[in-house]
This record gives structure tokens, C-alpha cells and sequence, in this order.
């Protein structure tokens, strides 16, 4: 018993930690692609009745959605270029309740 309460958190974290995706677009910078997620994060806003606790399948639907119509693409971690800034996903429960479970990756900023 006591070896299956190790197991199960690893494997957890294995999963968790493997499946991380990136809303990223080859076009933009990283911290165009933060604005573009905070936009849609706004107009979801605007379109929820109230404030709920959870984030369901719709709230995901539609950030995903959001960020496609402005062109990126959901990719993993393998398929980014090495050379691209990146955030990522916020695995906890602030991700799980601030739409922040996909990361973000986009070009370095020119300063």
C-alpha cells in the first residue's frame, strides 16, 4: 500500500508535466501572445453572467477558440523552436482556475 502513495504522484506529475502545450504563433513575440490571451481572456468575460469558481469545458472552449482565430496554434513543448520565449502552463490550481493551463511561446521581444 505504502508504495502505490508514491507511485501515484509521480505518475501524476508525469502526465501532468508531459502533456504541456503552448498557444504559440511563428509571427509574433512572447509578449504579443500575452496580450492576445489577456484579450480573450477579457472578452470571455464579458460573456459569463457571473463570476463561477471552476473552469469548465466552455470557458477552455472558448479561450481556445479566441486564440485560434487570431491565428496560433496549440503545440508541445517538442514542436517550438529552441530559440522562442516561452511560459509555462501553470499546472496547479491557479491554471486550473485562471485558464493559465496552456502555456504561451513567441519570438523574443526586440528591447
Amino acid at each position: 500500500m505504502r508504495k502505490y502513495g508514491v507511485l501515484l504522484p509521480l505518475c501524476l506529475m508525469c502526465l501532468l508535466t508531459g502533456c504541456a502545450k503552448y498557444y504559440y504563433h511563428e509571427d509574433k513575440t512572447f509578449n504579443q501572445c500575452a496580450w492576445d490571451r489577456a484579450d480573450c481572456l477579457f472578452e470571455l468575460k464579458k460573456r459569463l453572467a457571473s463570476e463561477s469558481p471552476g473552469w469548465g469545458d466552455y470557458k477552455q472552449k472558448f479561450l481556445e477558440h479566441c486564440m485560434q482565430n487570431r491565428g496560433y496554434q496549440l503545440v508541445t513543448e517538442d514542436k517550438l523552436p529552441l530559440d522562442v520565449k516561452r511560459q509555462d502552463p501553470d499546472s496547479g490550481l491557479r491554471g486550473y482556475l485562471y485558464g493559465h493551463r496552456r502555456g504561451i511561446a513567441g519570438a523574443l521581444d526586440e528591447e
